[in-house]
């Protein structure tokens, strides 16, 4: 049982003192123990430890600060008066001078307050203050209203109307119960009748607890019939709820005997991505979800979704057979550069919602990697991930593909008909890439299909209702296409919820690396400077993709293919032309007996922050001999000028 010590200054007033631990107990009778504390009993240097202080008086503050281990445990007490007093006070006739008469002036005009907010102003109420009782004010006053104080009424006063104590306010109430986490079924409904006892000076607060209470109850009896076991946590992991499986998971009685930490590495709660790895709680494995709730920008708190990990593998071998199974996550998408490490967060923003999402970028970027990271990191990872190139198929098939067909639908259709991919996608995700290229009369059918969530079968009548999220990808302007009237512009903006656009290789030359580690292993040690610093000057017009078909020619062949130095000239700084600044020196280098070999022309070049591979520098001095600029001779005599080289380069 939690303890709680109603604190006073003194016990000069034993009624009012009994009579407020009575309210708090009729609340939380059987879960706090209340004792009264008057401070001026108390030794000197006295401390006090409970779970709440409940202060009396504000005058008592800072003694009450000396005297207590924590003081966010400290709670004012607010006072509200009954209901039934507001039938003595409707029936005083309007217009009438009205004293409220309290132990202090300050409680007095708390009441008074707690009445206009409510709405009483057809009386006027003024707060008694005994000290300015010889003035006189107070003379032609003839009705006096008092909660329990009638002593304390000037004696000139005729009609003197008792509206009982004040009782404890609800927010008092309501902070205790959150402070003491005893938001159980028997005290909210004590609260509830509370509530109905005391006038409402604070109707927003108690309505919000109300409505509050409602929407609780009501998703409690949803998640407690759930078959997984559901835990919500702050941002710090501290448990906020847990339905009756999880209690049962980690064998707990109430939810604040959970700590998730002691079950999931602390590496896998700070990753963003989920994991297939199970978790051991009380000695069975469980599968577990991980889902951020944002506040704005901020992570507010997580709800952790635990299932039987035997069932959740059936669950992935099942889509895995299928065919329909997202292999990739964020943690698959290579990068270093800002543009895309901002993608990517991006990204793992939108996957937790479950709009459409548009992903743009040119051919080879990964739209596919990126759209099967989303579909992983959303709640409907569990279901299946069907991608379709719209290109790649005509009208009629693309339609017969997606929405399915009734039998006999048209010629070579199956006779017991068949399921569409959005069909068996069912409460997963379906990408539709190279979205730009289906036909109008597509566009209209799909169109209705996103509206409506509903589809009909090519050859069908019956209504057929689908829930999947649509990610759509295209490598074209589809803005230009609706302006030139070639795409929908009702479809477009549908489909442009969560824009997202890749950045092309060329643009993120800081990706390279890390992609070329990735793609060549062991064999990335073998690499030049001068070949890195020729794909960095590369443009890559075919993206990752070309990237990646580059090193499997690497891994073969111990060198990149050799268009990519063909191209490289047209990016090399402003200056000499690279064929010219060799032929220079080979010119410098040229002696009676000897000239200038390959290692020493790519040493100097390298010094001119000129990068050329030995394959590219073999065809250029092949090419100058061939001209007639230059000799090469076996040996160490290596390349030597020739008179027509070296009058070309007095021409220059």
């Amino acid at each position: 049982m939690k303890t709680a010590f109603i604190l006073y200054q003194n016990d000069e007033n034993h009624e009012v003192i009994d009579f407020l631990k009575k309210s708090f107990e009729e609340v939380f009778d059987q879960y706090i123990s209340f004792t009264n504390i008057f401070l001026n009993r108390l030794e000197p240097r006295a401390a006090l430890a409970a779970d709440a202080y409940l202060v009396w008086e504000s005058s008592i503050l800072q003694d009450v600060k000396d005297l207590v281990d924590d003081f966010s445990k400290v709670i004012m007490v607010t006072r509200s008066p009954a209901r039934e007093s507001l039938n003595l006070i409707s029936a005083i006739p309007a217009g009438t001078n009205v004293l409220l008469v309290n132990d202090s002036y300050e409680t007095a005009l708390d009441t008074v307050y707690a009445f206009y907010e409510i709405g009483i102003s057809h009386i006027n109420l003024i707060p008694y203050d005994s000290a300015l009782t010889h003035t006189g004010i107070y003379d032609q006053i003839t009705v006096a209203v008092t909660p329990s104080e009638p002593h304390l009424v000037p004696p000139h006063i005729r009609q003197v109307i008792d509206i009982g104590y004040r009782k404890v306010g609800f927010d008092t109430m309501f902070k205790l119960m959150q402070l003491l986490d005893l938001d159980v079924g028997i005290i909210n409904r004590n609260l509830q009748r509370h509530i109905h006892s005391v006038v409402k000076s604070n109707e927003g607060f108690q309505s919000n607890y109300i409505y509050g209470y409602l929407k609780s109850e009501m998703l409690s009896r949803v998640v407690d019939a759930s078959e997984n076991g559901m835990l919500l946590t702050d941002s710090a992991y501290r448990p906020v709820y847990a339905n009756r499986l999880a209690l049962k998971i980690f064998r707990a009685d109430n939810k604040n005997q959970i700590r998730i930490a002691d079950h999931i590495p602390a590496e896998a709660l700070d990753s963003q991505d989920h994991s297939e790895e199970p978790v051991m709680i009380e000695g069975e494995a469980y599968g577990y979800e991980k889902n951020p709730i944002r506040l704005m920008d901020d992570v507010a708190g997580y709800y952790f979704i635990l299932q039987d990990y035997a069932k959740v593998r059936a669950q992935n071998l099942s889509a895995k057979q299928a065919g329909f199974r997202a292999k990739y996550t964020f943690k698959d998408i290579l990068c270093k550069s800002p543009e895309m490490s901002q993608l990517i967060n991006t990204a793992r923003q939108i996957a937790a919602v479950d709009d459409t999402v548009m992903i743009y970028g040119e051919s080879g970027t990964g739209k596919e990697l990126l759209a099967q990271s989303i579909h992983n990191a959303s709640s409907r990872r569990k279901a299946p991930f069907i991608a379709i190139n719209c290109a790649a198929l005509p009208d009629s098939l693309l339609e017969s593909e997606l929405f399915g067909y009734e039998p006999g639908s048209f010629t070579g259709a199956s006779s017991r008909g068949r399921k569409g991919l959005f069909e068996l996608a069912m409460h997963g995700t379906v990408l539709l890439d190279e979205i730009g290229e289906i036909s109008p009369k597509f566009q209209a059918s799909f169109l209705r299909a996103l509206q409506e969530r509903q589809i009909i079968r090519v050859g069908g009548k019956e209504l057929i209702d689908i829930d999947v999220r649509f990610i759509t990808a295209t490598n074209r302007d589809l803005r230009q296409q609706v302006k030139d009237g070639v795409f929908r512009g009702d479809l477009f903006f549908r489909l442009n919820v969560f824009p997202l656009s890749i950045p092309p290789l060329r643009r993120r030359k800081a990706d390279i690396e890390a992609l070329l580690k990735n793609f060549l292993q062991e064999d990335y040690r073998s690499i030049t400077p001068a070949e890195f610093a020729l794909l960095d000057q590369y443009a890559w017009p075919g993206n990752v993709r070309e990237l990646e078909n580059a090193c499997t020619f690497y891994r073969a062949m111990h060198r990149f293919p050799d268009y990519l130095f063909d191209t490289a000239e047209t990016a090399l700084p402003a200056g000499e032309n690279i064929r010219t600044e060799v032929l220079r020196l080979i010119g410098e280098n040229t002696q009676l007996s000897h000239g200038i070999g390959r290692t020493s022309l790519a040493y100097h070049l390298q010094n001119r922050k000129r990068y050329i591979s030995d394959h590219q520098l073999r065809l250029i001095l092949e090419e100058l001999r061939t001209q007639g600029l230059i000799t090469i001779r076996p040996g160490r005599c290596g390349a030597q000028i020739t008179e027509q080289g070296t009058a070309l380069l007095r021409s220059l």
